[in-house]
């Protein structure tokens, strides 16, 4: 199957719209059947801890991303709010470091929980994860005049591509990349369509709402085009560090991501941002 070709922003939109359906409709399966063998938990706080303090992705719409007006928001970062407000904790926000100085600080125990993260055996390892939350979609974006078909991973063998620096998108994908693809990695993930613009790269692989963000906020929507299907869909976690206090927190945590799903709380709170990040087109009336 080939990929589908999307001319002008009436397509862009149209696709961005789509897609956000279908990523309504697998919201919160996971959570919801995951949890339920957990609901005779215990749901009384932890006593240790008494703030939150958060790392995340910046530009990782609608996870974790900061607004043109500096606000730190996103899905994982309502989560952990609204665990706070019910439980008394303070929150202290810091989506500003980069991803992998996030990644160190987390592991020392001086970050207490990254807002959004891919689940691998190796991180796993190291940090506590939440159970997921949402899923994101691995995506293939090109240049509309140097398009290619690509049903799956295999087909980009022999092309050069392009990704952030110090992410992962799951075991499968990184361990396949890492053997046979020619890839480089992108320190400014928020500009990282340059790559293409500029001929570096045949194509940039990047979460689906990430990408349609990036071309939305940079004016793209008529050089660069997101290509179906998927590669993959990663569940999306909190991720905490081990050595902090507040990992004691994480069975409550996922209860309350069990009611928030149950209650329709995190299908409303997603719509919100990415409509935040991908503004429907003015009308003419």
């Amino acid at each position: 199957m080939a990929g589908r070709k999307l001319n002008g922003n009436a397509a862009f939109f149209i696709f961005a719209a789509a897609f956000i359906a279908d990523f309504l409709l697998f919201q919160g399966r996971s959570a919801a059947t995951e949890l339920q063998s957990q609901k005779s938990q215990t749901t009384e706080t932890p006593s240790e801890c008494t703030k939150l303090t958060v790392g995340g992705a910046d530009g990782w719409e609608p996870i974790t991303y900061i607004s043109e007006e500096g606000r730190h928001l996103g899905l994982g970062i309502d989560i952990i709010q609204e665990y706070a407000r019910k439980h008394g904790l303070r929150v202290e926000l810091k989506l500003n470091l980069t991803w992998t100085r996030s990644l160190d600080l987390l592991e020392v125990g001086d970050l207490d929980v990254i807002a959004g993260a891919y689940f691998t055996k190796e991180r796993n390892e190291t940090f506590k994860y939440s159970v997921p939350f949402t899923d994101d979609d691995i995506v293939v974006f090109q240049h509309k005049d140097n398009r290619f078909d690509v049903t799956s991973i295999h087909d980009l063998v022999g092309l050069r591509g392009a990704r952030p620096q110090g992410g992962s998108y799951g075991d499968y994908v990184d361990t396949y990349a890492q053997n046979n693809l020619d890839m480089i990695f992108s320190p400014t993930g928020n500009r990282i369509f340059y790559t293409l613009i500029n001929d570096r790269v045949d194509y940039v692989m990047l979460g689906l709402y990430d990408g349609l963000a990036n071309i939305y906020r940079d004016q793209h929507e008529n050089i660069i085009i997101p290509i179906e299907p998927p590669l993959l869909r990663n569940e999306v976690h909190l991720m905490f560090s081990r050595k902090s206090p507040c990992v004691e927190h994480v069975a409550n945590i996922d209860l309350l991501v069990s009611e928030l799903s149950e209650n329709g709380k995190l299908d409303r709170w997603t719509t919100a941002h990415l409509r935040n990040a991908i503004p429907e087109p003015e009308t003419n009336r």
